[in-house]
């Protein structure tokens, strides 16, 4: 793997960590008038470690096939917009991600762009 994807999956994780731990940080550090039960921020931290790391997984794993073939993006596309439909639609992960892959595939191979 690339030195280049590497960093861009730090860069992207540490972006997205910061961007959801940083307001929630600021508005428990806000309530200063409540009672203490314990490190709040970490709870926080931990929470927000997760979405963080499937974001930049998810770049680092689109990366380099849209480098090595930039006319398939629209595929890409494609199976990330299937995705993102049926999983709100359903709230299902396994059968969204299973039709993703499916029309992700099928664009990929039977559509000239």
């Amino acid at each position: 793997m690339d030195l280049e994807i590497i960093l861009v999956g730090i860069i992207v994780g540490i972006a997205n960590f910061a961007s959801r731990f940083g307001p929630l940080f600021v508005i428990q550090k806000s309530k200063k008038n409540q009672q203490a039960r314990g490190a709040t921020w970490l709870k926080i931290a931990l929470g927000s470690i997760g979405i963080a790391a499937i974001s930049s997984m998810l770049v680092v794993a689109t990366l380099p096939p849209l480098i090595e073939a930039p006319n398939k993006s629209f595929a890409m596309l494609v199976g990330f917009v299937v995705l993102t439909g049926i999983y709100f639609k359903f709230k299902k992960i396994v059968l969204a991600t299973l039709v993703a892959a499916i029309s992700y595939g099928l664009v990929y191979t039977y559509l000239p762009l």
